[in-house]
């Protein structure tokens, strides 16, 4: 039934008492035992009633309908809703009291009646016929001749004398005219096996065998005596699966969040209380709860010690803890715990019971008294009064400032208990005016709400205090229900999140974090948190007042600050071992305890990354209770998501949105200035990189483009990856603009670098941005630009001032982070020329009027090029050329493999991204005695693809083996480190070509760092690895005869016979020709060694799988080593020879990177000087440059490599492909 809403009945009764909650649990049950799905609701507020429906139903929670409180639109919201989870194939609606009985006496209002004719479903009436004859037929005349609306599809007579008894009762309804289209469903005897005990207008809770038993009886009473299958078949027939109004079918739109996909935020860890004592839940709230962005975690005051760990939240309900006072005294530790987390400043929320549970003291009403939690200045006590009705409740101002809820805002909700709060000495602590009415409590200084109870009469209702509000603790007496008032559920989640713990480990968060916290809210009015901030990186420099005394986190082991030191102290770091380029305080951290950590994954030298993060956290053991959001902005549109992403996410949604319509109207203002005044567009071009050239990418083209220009180069765009370019392609784009923004410089840095490295180039000068008066060169402090949050709008500005100086915009200031070069042509000391530019409103810019300016330090924050992309300083004289051939690029996370005498490097990570070589090929030379020398010539081994296939995917950390001629790759980490992949791709070693791997079964998960074996020539072997978070320990097998896979060993963390979960082993496999069932040396075995499991770190255990064992205990074996065993290693290498293993420790290939950037230094001079070729000093051999393999024709012939570059093209078209990359 998913997709669609099932058929629906309503069960009634004359009145309370006639045993239609009895008999509806029954029906439910034996549809359900038919195979049936059934989804259970109930009419009105009642609490017990669907707990026994959900027991009869197998489990499928019952729903309340209450029309006073929900309205119409919420009871179709919820029942179209929940019969769609539950995929339902019939619902039955028990309903409440009389069919006619609700709220007051003059409507239907809050009534069955109601319910059913919103749902337009038929109603089955169940009559106690124990005293009665012929006079049923009266009754029954009477209720379906009550209203025309309803629907009466049949009766059910309960507590029948006998079969005379029920024929009378038949005959009585069939002769007379009024009510003989009437169907008689059922006819029950009386039987006191099926008599359910009642407790205050309601079942006892359904949680003894008793119970149980019972409603097996039932099941069986109506199986043997009413209709069930006319009952089912009427429902049909009767068109009772209407279809709610769409309006009603999605949820309501939660406040403020501009219909945030809240799926994307941490989860809200919510402790809801559940047990015997605490049962009193809406399943509605629940469900807004989750929907509004909480995870629900149930725990039990009676039986648990202590809270769940990660909370955010607590949700304590209604119950009976009267009934288990001792208990919940006993539980010294539970009731600690408790007011350890709301004394810490935890959101707690509490509803009746709950109330009860967090008072001083309980007096059951009998002489018992029990210690409860001790939060609440007041003990509660039991009586024989009852308090019942609906309720409207509005927030006091201490809710309203917790939970950011309108003041005006009423609450439907209702209130049910025998208990009241008093004082020490059992009087009441509510406090009564001259009419009766409450106008406060003893000691509570801060209501919940001002309640009014809800009357028939037409007297004013006057409202009275009610609850408490302590710190975050809410306490009421009124049950509300959060369907009938959507803005509670998210109220109580956001509440939440503004009291969670948060580390920001990204500049860009804290910056944005500091202008959501700033924002002005005139219409609430409520002060923020921002101490929720617990600490923060050592980049994190701005806004000083938010990150003055926040400790720093991380200490960046770059020390450099030019681009070339950076890189090279990168390099040595990397050969020391190190991946990570940041340490991370973890004590500090620990101490932290952060709910949610903000980081990012696209640069490993700007900030510590994702990945690095989780470690960090694991190591600590907060990795299962921590979040983390990358913040990873590309655009400006972007940067303003990301703005209510975090104001989501710190429960400022209210916030956030402000902040981002001022943003919005600030760059609209901008678009409608330009769009006025249409002037001409100015080719604009920006750096961030003038040594190597590099174009800056992200969101600075859409900066450019927002503030009036148009990009001089046609391969820039709103967030297009930075990228390197030819001096050429600057020269042939001529800028009318330049504006240079050099990575982790000052504006003053920026301006060196252009004297060091541009004006020194043909044609610099010849550049129209310089050709006018004065230049149209700026150079821009990297800060302005970098972090892709709010300052991006102070930039924006900024630029459409610089770019068309007559418009008047709306900003005037001397702005020290933006230099103009206002000097002399070809002048050799270029930086001293440049000064602060004066952004005036109505004035074009004059290099008379420009102030004199002392240039400010030089910014020393690392940054890169482009994410995990930088080069060093190009060098001749300090390396030589190889005696032939090329080197592979400096990598790690590689694959390194034998096949014909060659070894073959799969590529891993690599400095350029925009490497393409995947593959490199080295020959060993033999020496005069046939050994292997010790010279390698490295080639790089060209391939293709299959036609239309995107093969092969950019990888590092992944597992290839060589099976024939076919390579086989698996795994690893996508080309940014950011996704685990679980791609299999194949290369025909002999044709180079790649494809997919076609298989079928289901493959391992995504995982980076696994190994692969190939074992006896015809399956592969997958074991261990992570994605990120979770290691594995499993075995899957890849059948290379079907191509199918198969799970041998499935993921178990705590299975004692096999290796812990791991990642970053060795595995080999070692053949045997010596079968042996009883010795297991003699088996085909594959062998694991090291690698980092969660608990221990680095491991020097050894184990050894056998593929014929898999499926008992015995496949695993871990062997016992002695001699000199290798320490703990990780990272490593292995290889089997002559039957023995041999580990290699080394984890990465430390090539010399001097040679190779010489080689492109070379080529970039050739082709500034327009040389088609030129003679390389160090091996003597003429080069061919870009620019004669750009003028070589294509062939036209379809090939599926071209040796010149050149990609597939018609046959017959002789121009090159101008999209490619030289």
């Amino acid at each position: 039934m998913a997709g669609q809403l099932p058929h629906v009945l309503v069960i009634s009764g004359v009145s309370s008492g006639v045993g239609k909650t009895s008999i509806a649990i029954g029906i439910m049950a034996s549809l359900t035992h038919r195979g049936m799905r059934v989804q259970p609701f109930k009419v009105g507020p009642d609490f017990l009633d669907p707990m026994h429906h959900t027991l009869a139903c197998g489990g499928i929670p019952s729903v309340n309908l209450d029309g006073a409180m929900m309205g119409r639109d919420g009871v179709l919201e919820s029942f179209s809703r929940n019969c769609r989870a539950s995929e339902a194939d019939i619902a039955i609606v028990e309903g409440c009291m009389g069919l006619f009985d609700g709220r007051d006496g003059h409507s239907d209002c809050g009534s069955t009646a109601e319910i059913a004719k919103w749902l337009h479903a038929p109603v089955v009436l169940v009559v106690d016929a124990w005293c009665l004859g012929r006079t049923v037929a009266a009754i029954v005349h009477g209720y379906a001749s009550f209203d025309p609306d309803i629907r009466l599809a049949g009766v059910i007579l309960n507590k029948i004398g006998g079969e005379s008894h029920a024929q009378w009762l038949r005959d009585a309804i069939s002769s007379s005219v009024l009510t003989k289209g009437v169907l008689v469903l059922g006819c029950l005897p009386k039987s006191v096996a099926v008599v359910m005990p009642e407790r205050h207008l309601g079942l006892h809770l359904p949680s003894s065998e008793t119970h149980t038993t019972i409603q097996h009886h039932i099941r069986l009473l109506i199986d043997a005596h009413v209709d069930l299958d006319t009952l089912v078949s009427h429902t049909e027939d009767a068109d009772s699966a209407v279809r709610a109004p769409t309006s009603a079918l999605s949820l309501p739109v939660l406040p403020d969040t501009l219909n945030h996909d809240l799926s994307r935020l941490p989860p809200v860890r919510f402790g809801v209380a559940k047990d015997d004592a605490f049962c009193f839940y809406y399943h509605d709230n629940l469900r807004h709860l989750e929907a509004a962005g909480a995870t629900i975690v149930y725990f039990s005051p009676l039986h648990d010690t202590t809270l769940p760990s990660g909370l955010h939240g607590i949700y304590l309900g209604g119950g009976y803890p009267e009934l288990h006072g001792s208990i919940l005294e006993a539980n010294k530790s539970m009731r600690a715990s408790v007011h350890a987390f709301a004394s810490g400043g935890g959101l707690v929320y509490a509803e009746c019971g709950g109330l009860m549970y967090l008072a001083n003291t309980l007096h059951d009403g009998h002489g018992g008294s029990f210690a409860m939690a001790g939060l609440l200045p007041f003990d509660v006590t039991m009586t024989p009064r009852m308090v019942m009705g609906y309720i409207n409740a509005s927030p006091s101002p201490a809710l309203a400032s917790l939970l950011r809820l309108p003041i005006n805002l009423v609450l439907k909700c209702q209130q049910f208990h025998f208990s009241e709060a008093t004082n020490d000495v059992g009087k009441p602590v509510e406090q009564l005016g001259p009419t009766g009415v409450g106008i406060g409590w003893t000691g509570v200084a801060h209501p919940a709400f001002h309640t009014t109870i809800v009357r028939s009469s037409s007297h004013t209702p006057q409202s009275s205090p009610e609850g408490i509000v302590q710190a975050s603790t809410i306490a009421t007496y009124c049950h509300v229900h959060f369907g009938a008032t959507p803005e509670m559920a998210p109220a109580l989640v956001s509440a939440a999140r503004r009291h969670m713990r948060y580390v920001s480990l990204e500049a860009t968060a804290t910056e944005t974090l500091g202008a959501i916290w700033t924002t002005k809210d005139d219409e609430d009015g409520y002060t923020t948190n921002p101490s929720v901030l617990r600490g923060i990186s050592e980049f994190c420099t701005s806004p000083a007042w938010l990150v003055r005394s926040l400790p720093k986190l991380t200490l960046s082991l770059i020390t450099a600050t030019t681009s070339q030191e950076i890189e090279r102290q990168v390099q040595e770091l990397h050969a020391t071992g190190l991946r990570d380029l940041h340490t991370i305080d973890t004590v500090s951290l620990q101490m932290s305890k952060p709910d949610v950590v903000f980081t990012q994954e696209a640069c490993d030298r700007c900030a510590v990354t994702d990945s690095a993060l989780l470690r960090a956290l694991d190591a600590v053991g907060l990795a299962d209770v921590t979040s983390t959001v990358l913040c990873r902005p590309l655009t400006v549109n972007d940067m303003l998501s990301q703005v209510l992403r975090l104001a989501a996410v710190v429960g400022e949604s209210r916030r956030g949105c402000i902040l981002h319509a001022a943003l919005t109207r600030r760059l609209q203002v901008v678009r409608d200035l330009i769009d006025a005044e249409n002037p001409t567009k100015p080719r604009v071009l920006g750096l961030e990189s003038a040594f190597p050239l590099v174009v800056s990418g992200q969101w600075l083209p859409d900066m450019r483009l927002r503030a009036g220009g148009v990009e001089a180069l046609n391969e820039s765009y709103p967030g297009c990856p930075p990228r390197r370019l030819q001096w050429d392609e600057i020269v042939a784009a001529s800028p009318e603009v330049l504006v240079v923004a050099c990575c982790g410089k000052s504006a003053t840095g920026s301006a060196k670098e252009v004297e060091e490295h541009l004006a020194i180039l043909p044609g610099f000068w010849d550049l129209p941005a310089m050709q006018t008066s004065p230049p149209r060169l700026y150079v821009v402090d990297h800060d302005l630009s970098s972090r892709p949050g709010p300052q991006l709008v102070d930039g924006i500005e900024i630029l459409a001032a610089l770019l068309h100086p007559t418009i008047e915009f709306p900003r005037q200031s001397l702005h020290k982070a933006v230099l103009q070069f206002v000097g002399p042509q070809r002048c050799l000391n270029l930086a001293e020329y440049f000064v602060p530019v004066n952004i005036k409103v109505g004035m074009k810019i004059d290099a008379t009027q420009l102030e004199t300016f002392e240039p400010s330090p030089i910014a020393t924050s690392p940054r890169t090029l482009s994410p995990i992309q930088s080069l060093p300083a190009p060098t001749i004289a300090t390396s030589q050329a190889p005696p032939s051939g090329a080197f592979p690029l400096a990598v790690s996370a590689h694959v390194l493999l034998s096949w014909n005498h060659k070894l073959l490097l799969l590529s891993g990570d690599t400095s350029p991204l925009d490497d393409a070589t995947n593959l490199w090929e080295a020959d060993v030379s033999l020496a005069n005695d046939g050994a292997p020398s010790s010279l390698l010539v490295w080639r790089p081994a060209p391939c293709t693809a299959v036609y239309g296939e995107a093969v092969p995917t950019r990888r590092s950390n992944h597992a290839a083996v060589v099976w024939g001629n076919i390579l086989v790759a698996f795994g690893g980490w996508d080309a940014c480190g950011l996704h685990p992949l679980a791609d299999l791709e194949l290369l025909d070693l002999t044709t180079r070509c790649w494809t997919h791997g076609s298989t079928v079964g289901r493959p391992p998960s995504p995982r980076g760092n696994p190994s692969i074996v190939l074992a006896s020539n015809r399956v592969l072997l997958v074991f261990g690895g992570w994605n990120g978070r979770d290691r594995f320990n499993d075995v899957v097998q890849l059948d290379l005869t079907s191509w199918s896979w198969s799970t041998l060993s499935a993921h178990d963390e705590l299975h004692p016979a096999s290796p812990s979960p791991r990642t970053d082993h060795t595995a080999i496999w070692w053949p045997s020709h010596s079968k042996n069932e009883h010795d297991r040396s003699g088996d085909d075995i594959m062998v694991v060694f090291g690698g980092s499991d969660k608990h221990q770190g680095p491991l020097n255990d050894v184990w050894a799988y056998d593929p014929s064992r898999a499926g008992t205990v015995d496949a695993w074996e871990q062997w016992i080593c002695t001699g000199e065993v290798p320490p703990p290693r990780t990272s490593h290498a292995a290889i089997l020879a002559d039957s023995h293993e041999i580990e290699d420790m080394d984890d990465e290939d430390d090539n010399d990177d001097l040679a190779s950037e010489r080689y492109r230094l070379l080529h970039r001079v050739a082709c500034a000087r327009g040389y088609r070729q030129y003679v390389d000093p160090g091996s003597g051999y003429t080069v061919f440059t870009a620019l004669y393999l750009k003028d070589r024709a294509c062939c036209g012939y379809k090939c599926r490599h071209c040796p010149w570059g050149h990609k597939n093209v018609k046959k017959g078209v002789k121009n090159p492909n101008p999209n490619l990359e030289w």
